[in-house]
C-alpha cells in the first residue's frame, strides 16, 4: 500500500513538473515573439520628442556697447516736469535775491542745481507744504526762466541764455552738414575684399543699400564681383571702405554641412503605428548600456582608444560614456566563461544611426515591412536637399492623327531643408511627395497618377529621428478558385467554387535624421 501511494505522488510530481516546464517554454516563446515590438510598446509614454530650451543671447562686446552709445540721440535740452521732485516743501522768504532762493529750494529736495551768472533779480515767496515741482515751475515763470537738465544736474539758465543755445545748437548744426560735405569730397578709393565662403552676388546685393546717401539717390560709390576670384571689388570712400570690410569679416564664415539620413519603408498599419511611438522622437542620450538589464555604471574606467576593452562579470551588463567612444556597433554573441554567467564579445566603432537600421532590416527578415530606400545626402546650412526616386510613365497622345509619346514622372521624393539654430538644434523644411499610378482608372489606355504631399517643419536636436507617415497605399484584389467542369454547372456551380475579396493597406514611413558634420579634430 505504501509503495502504491509513493508511486502515486511521483506520477503527480512528474505531471506537475512538466506542467510547469511547458508553462516556462510557452512564457518563453511568448517573450521571444516579437522583442522589438515589446520594447517599442515599453517607449511608447516616453519617446514624445523634445521642444528646445530657448537660446541665451550673446553678450554684446564693448565695441558694439560703445558704437550703440554713439548712435544714441543726446538727451533732450529741456525736460519736462515729470522728472522734477514731487515732494512737499514749505518756504518763507522775503526780498532775497532769486539765485539764494533756488538753492534753498534745491538743498530742501537734494538736488542738483547750477545757476547761470544771467541770472539776477529777488523775489519774496512765502508757500507751506506745497509740492517741490510746482513751487520750482512757479518761480521759474514768474522770473522769464527756464532750466535745462543735465543728467542729474538742474542747469537755470535766462532767456538771454535760452537764445544763446539756440545760436550754438544752429551752429553745430552747420558744423555738421560742413562735415558731412567734406567726407562726400574725399576721393574714392579701390579695395578688393577677398570671399572665402559666401556667396560674393548676395553680398553685393546686400551692401549696395549701405551706399546709398541719405536722399536716397546712389553715389559715386559702386560695388562690383569678380567671378574668378569670387572677390568684391569696392569703389567708396575710406570710411565706407572700411564698413564694408568688417561686415564682409562678419558674414563670410564657413557654413555648417548636414548630413541627412533617410530610411523610406512600407509597412503594415499595426507596424507603422509601433515605429511612430519609438522614432518619433527618439534621440541618442550620452551613455549607450550593454547587456540584459544594463545598470554597473562603468565610466569611471573610460574606454581610451578603439582598442582597449571593458567587461563586467555577472549579468548586470556594462555602461560606456560616450565622451570617449561617441557611438557604438555591437558583435553578438560572445563566448561563455565558466567563471562567467554571461559574457558579451563587443568591438567599438563609429556607428552613427545604424540602430534604426539594424531594426528595421530585422522587421523586413520578419516580413514585417519593406524598405524601399535608405538614401542619405550632405548639403549646406539653409540649402535644400532633394533626394528622388521612381521612373518615368509614357502617356500616348494624339494630335492632329498623329500619335506622339510624352513621358511623366511617377516618383517618391524627398526635399529637407537644413537650418542649424546653434551646435545642438536644427530647424528642418521637410516636403515629401509620393506618386501612385491607377490602372484601375485609365483614360485612353494611360493609367492615372495619384499624388500625395506632405510638407512639416520640425525642430530636432542633433541625431534625433523623425518620421512622417499619412502616405497611405490600399490594394484590392479579387479571387476566384474551384473545380473545373463542377464550377461551372448553371445554379449549383456556386457549391463547387470560391470567390473571395481581398483589401491590403499599407502606409510609407519616412524616417530622417539630420546628423550637423563637426570640424575635424586636430
Amino acid at each position: 500500500m505504501k509503495i502504491k501511494n509513493k508511486q502515486t505522488i511521483m506520477i503527480i510530481c512528474g505531471i506537475s513538473f512538466a506542467f510547469l516546464m511547458t508553462l516556462g517554454c510557452m512564457d518563453r516563446k511568448k517573450g521571444v515573439k516579437d522583442l522589438n515590438f515589446e520594447k517599442w510598446k515599453a517607449m511608447s509614454e516616453t519617446a514624445k520628442g523634445h521642444t528646445p530650451a530657448p537660446l541665451t543671447p550673446d553678450s554684446p562686446s564693448k565695441a558694439e556697447l560703445k558704437s550703440a552709445e554713439a548712435e544714441k540721440p543726446p538727451p533732450p535740452s529741456v525736460e519736462i516736469e515729470k522728472f522734477l521732485p514731487v515732494i512737499k516743501v514749505g518756504l518763507n522768504m522775503q526780498d532775497v535775491d532769486i539765485s539764494v532762493m533756488l538753492k534753498t529750494l534745491a538743498k530742501a529736495a537734494n538736488v542738483n542745481m547750477i545757476i547761470n551768472h544771467n541770472v539776477k533779480g529777488k523775489a519774496t515767496i512765502h508757500v507751506s507744504e506745497s509740492r517741490w515741482d510746482e513751487v520750482f515751475s512757479s518761480i521759474l515763470r514768474s522770473h522769464n526762466l527756464n532750466y535745462v537738465r543735465d543728467g542729474d544736474i538742474l542747469r537755470i539758465i535766462s532767456l538771454e541764455d535760452v537764445n544763446d543755445e539756440v545760436k550754438l545748437s544752429e551752429a553745430d548744426i552747420k558744423k555738421k552738414l560742413q562735415k558731412q560735405k567734406l567726407k562726400q569730397a574725399d576721393p574714392l578709393l579701390t579695395e578688393v575684399i577677398k570671399v572665402n565662403f559666401a556667396n560674393a552676388e548676395e553680398l553685393k546685393k546686400s551692401f549696395e543699400p549701405l551706399m546709398k546717401g541719405d536722399d536716397g539717390d546712389k553715389q559715386k560709390a559702386a560695388i562690383s564681383v569678380d567671378i574668378h576670384t569670387g572677390s568684391l571689388i569696392v569703389r567708396a570712400r575710406a570710411d565706407d571702405i572700411e564698413m564694408i570690410k568688417n561686415l564682409t569679416r562678419k558674414i563670410d564664415r564657413p557654413t555648417s554641412q548636414v548630413l541627412i539620413e533617410a530610411h523610406i519603408v512600407e509597412a503594415t498599419r499595426q507596424t507603422a503605428y509601433e515605429l511612430g511611438v519609438q522614432w518619433g522622437g527618439a534621440y541618442k542620450g550620452s551613455v549607450y548600456q550593454i547587456g540584459p538589464n544594463a545598470a554597473t555604471n562603468l565610466t569611471s574606467s573610460k574606454l581610451t582608444s578603439q582598442t582597449t576593452s571593458q567587461s563586467a562579470a555577472g549579468t548586470t551588463g556594462g555602461v560606456f560614456d560616450t565622451s570617449v567612444v561617441p557611438e557604438m556597433a555591437l558583435t553578438l554573441p560572445g563566448s561563455i566563461t565558466a567563471s562567467e554567467g554571461l559574457n558579451i564579445g563587443a568591438m567599438i566603432q563609429r556607428a552613427g544611426s545604424n540602430v534604426l537600421a539594424v531594426q528595421l532590416s530585422a522587421l523586413q527578415n520578419n516580413g514585417q515591412l519593406k524598405i524601399l530606400s535608405s538614401p542619405s545626402i550632405t548639403t549646406l546650412d539653409n540649402q535644400t536637399a532633394t533626394i528622388e526616386s521612381g521612373k518615368e510613365v509614357p502617356f500616348q497622345t494624339v494630335q492632329q492623327g498623329e500619335v506622339n509619346v510624352e513621358f511623366k514622372k511617377a516618383v517618391l521624393s524627398l526635399k529637407v531643408t537644413p537650418h542649424v539654430i546653434d551646435g545642438k538644434i536644427l530647424k528642418l523644411n521637410i516636403l515629401t511627395h509620393k506618386d501612385e499610378l491607377d490602372f484601375t482608372n485609365n483614360v485612353a489606355g494611360n493609367p492615372t497618377i495619384i499624388t500625395k504631399n506632405a510638407e512639416t517643419n520640425v525642430v530636432l536636436f542633433d541625431g534625433q529621428t523623425t518620421v512622417i507617415g499619412g502616405l497611405n497605399k490600399e490594394s484590392l484584389s479579387d479571387s476566384e478558385s474551384g473545380i473545373p467542369i463542377l464550377s461551372d454547372i448553371p445554379l449549383i456551380g456556386h457549391l463547387f467554387k470560391r470567390t473571395g475579396n481581398k483589401s491590403d493597406k499599407e502606409e510609407i514611413l519616412i524616417f530622417i535624421t539630420p546628423h550637423l558634420l563637426k570640424e575635424p579634430q586636430p
